[in-house]
């Protein structure tokens, strides 16, 4: 019996620990999206404000290995795996490392944007 506590125990500081350390990566996520952006100085990047692009989808590169990200993209950020990764295009079947994930923005839902099937990805390993 004292085992099965003692199993129970780790489990819920293990939770907890996870948890703190979600916590601190949202916290530095929102105080960089609090900082101003050094580029808008300058006239040239004046334009791609960050609140002024009207981006339609947010894409990135997850490795595969790296389950951690992984599920932090996945789960927490509810990105989904693009149509341009290999896994779904087929253009490297199971060889490549990596996964490219994406999520559309509101801007994207707002103007009822849907995204086309490209399928071909640009020539990744081949």
């Amino acid at each position: 019996l004292q085992r099965k506590s003692n199993k129970a125990k780790e489990k819920k500081q293990a939770r907890l620990a996870e948890r703190a350390a979600m916590d601190a990566v949202c916290a530095k996520v929102d105080a960089a999206n609090k900082l101003d952006d050094p580029l808008a100085a300058f006239p040239v990047f004046k334009k791609y404000d960050r609140n002024g692009t009207q981006m339609k989808k947010v894409m990135l590169t997850v490795f595969k290995h790296n389950h951690g990200a992984y599920q932090f993209f996945r789960e927490a950020l509810q990105f989904e795996i693009d149509d341009t990764s290999p896994s779904v295009s087929g253009c490297c079947g199971d060889d490549c490392t990596y996964e490219i994930l994406s999520r559309r923005t509101k801007h994207a839902e707002a103007s009822g944007h849907s995204h086309g099937g490209g399928g071909h990805c640009g020539g990744c390993c081949h």
